[in-house]
């Protein structure tokens, strides 16, 4: 069937043919002509590949572009991984030190993805990764589900890695700054791991746990190391250990009751340069001999918080305190249900009620001594956000290297995630916002890809682009004014006007002729 002669006339490429076709040949391909051939001493034309169609009397070419679903996001999440990553090269260059450049890379990415978005999940890194901003700024990083698996459990299995890794973060430890060590329980019901055991919490929970030791140094506001035990590893004979891999050997060691001095002596005796401030048992001997619950004094400007001081026999010295108010509390509450008391235990007892004894081998003033022990709710706030913001409550691996490996990798996302909350803490816009609320606000602030393929901040308020020049993500506009001219000069003696033009005559004046 001939092709229609209004089909013939529509404009396309030179050297091209057109080619009815379909079950009615009403369909139009416009070929190319790649060459001719001879065949019997004439020229015949060869017919190249289909480059487009006619279609509703247009030429339309066919381009080959990838489909949608195989093309790159054009629309990237942009202010919070942006931040995190500003914040966290420093980590990033610690952990070159140890693995190669993919493996670095690769670690330090899956920990800041876990950063902004608190409880991904394996699986959903990789796709999280292409459309943020680290798929621009660090691309090619592979984070498949397999991939991540393997990674983790590879860093496990290297621990001597990671073992090193925090003992260069120890080392860097100024010997006046405080460390707080405390430790926290996370489930974890897997049978194949040996860190899944009976906590002292696990009739209440009834679950199996394991335990997680932080050190956090209260100048920088921010952890120093990290170390996974078995759930039913107690705090007391933990210490050392965890003093002794970590190479914590400066500074002053803050600890909670449930750490000892004694399971720890032999760390502190054998690093001049680390001190410590260690809480005693109630039924210490040492309290009782140097008489530790008559108070002589009082911490000045704390609303009643009695308090003694007295040196020990072998140089070291003991600080006790009473506070008022928890004494009631402690009070009540071993009141409440009792029908007899006795006058003699309830009069021992009020001596303990509301107290705590500390052993140092730091010579200080009382009231610093208490405001020591007292900054370290700072590391309570640090396991709050690493159970409940970055829902780290939970083992969701198996063997024991992974359990090594994804612990190493919650510390660095831990890590990171204190860097940016120091950094929402200096504006004053942010005091007192919930972090996540934070993360929703940065991630409003998208990068999209214009015509040109550059790209652009998405339109935001003004708020928001405060926010974000304030955090440095984006520079500062200052608004120059035009300067003032050149100032007037004024003359030292006016000069007279000159008369301009014939002066007028008078009307009311009367002409002398």
């Amino acid at each position: 069937m001939a092709v229609p002669e209004e089909i013939r006339k529509v404009p396309r490429p030179k050297n091209t043919i057109i080619v009815a076709y379909g079950r009615n040949k009403d369909k139009y391909a416009v070929k190319s002509r790649i060459g001719c051939k001879s065949v019997g001493g004439r020229k015949i034309p060869i017919d190249g590949p289909t480059i487009g169609h006619i279609v509703d009397g247009v030429y339309v070419a066919d381009v080959d572009l990838p489909g949608m679903k195989h093309s790159d996001c054009d629309y990237r999440r942009w202010a919070d991984v942006q931040l995190c990553c500003n914040l966290s090269q420093d980590i990033l260059g610690d952990l070159r030190q140890f693995y190669n450049e993919k493996e670095a890379m690769r670690t330090y990415i899956i920990a800041a993805l876990r950063a902004v978005e608190p409880d991904i999940n394996d699986y959903e890194l990789d796709e999280t990764y292409q459309d943020t901003w680290l798929s621009v700024r660090y691309p090619g990083i592979g984070l498949s589900r397999n991939t991540v698996s393997e990674h983790i459990s590879q860093l496990g299995r290297t621990c001597s890695r990671i073992s090193r890794f925090m003992v260069l973060r120890a080392e860097r430890t100024r010997a006046d700054h405080h460390i707080v060590v405390d430790g926290t329980l996370k489930s974890d019901e897997s049978i194949v791991n040996t860190f899944s055991d009976y906590s002292r919490k696990a009739l209440k929970k009834g679950t199996r746990d394991i335990s997680v030791i932080y050190a956090y140094d209260v100048e920088t506001g921010e952890p120093i190391c990290s170390k996974a035990y078995p759930g039913n590893t107690i705090d007391i004979s933990a210490l050392g250990d965890f003093i002794s891999t970590n190479h914590v050997d400066r500074g002053i060691i803050v600890a909670d009751k449930g750490f000892s001095y004694q399971a720890a002596k032999r760390s502190f005796d054998d690093r001049k340069d680390l001190h410590f401030l260690i809480p005693l048992k109630r039924d210490a001997k040492v309290i009782s001999e140097f008489k530790m619950y008559d108070y002589n004094s009082s911490v000045p400007g704390s609303d009643g918080l009695a308090c003694r001081k007295e040196r020990m026999f072998d140089g070291k010295f003991l600080y006790s305190f009473r506070d008022p108010y928890r004494a009631m509390e402690e009070e009540k509450t071993w009141m409440a249900g009792k029908e007899d008391i006795d006058p003699s235990e309830l009069s021992e007892l009020r001596k303990e009620f509301g107290s705590i004894v500390f052993i140092s081998d730091v010579d200080m003033d009382p009231a610093i001594a208490y405001e020591a022990y007292d900054e370290r709710w700072e590391i309570e706030v640090m396991f709050m956000f690493y159970k409940d913001i970055l829902k780290f409550d939970q083992t969701r691996v198996h063997d024991d290297w992974s359990v090594i490996g994804t612990e190493f990798i919650n510390f660095l996302s831990v890590l990171m995630t204190y860097k940016m909350r120091k950094a929402f803490d200096r504006i004053p816009e942010l005091k007192g916002v919930p972090y996540n609320h934070i993360l929703k606000k940065l991630r409003r602030a998208s990068m999209m890809m214009d015509a040109n393929g550059d790209w652009l901040i998405r339109k935001i308020t003004d708020a928001d682009r405060k926010i974000l020049t304030d955090l440095g993500l984006i520079p500062r506009v200052i608004d120059v004014k035009s300067p003032r001219g050149r100032p007037r000069k004024e003359p030292s003696e006016p000069k007279p006007k000159r008369p301009r033009g014939r002066p007028r005559k008078n009307p009311l004046l009367v002409s002398e002729s």
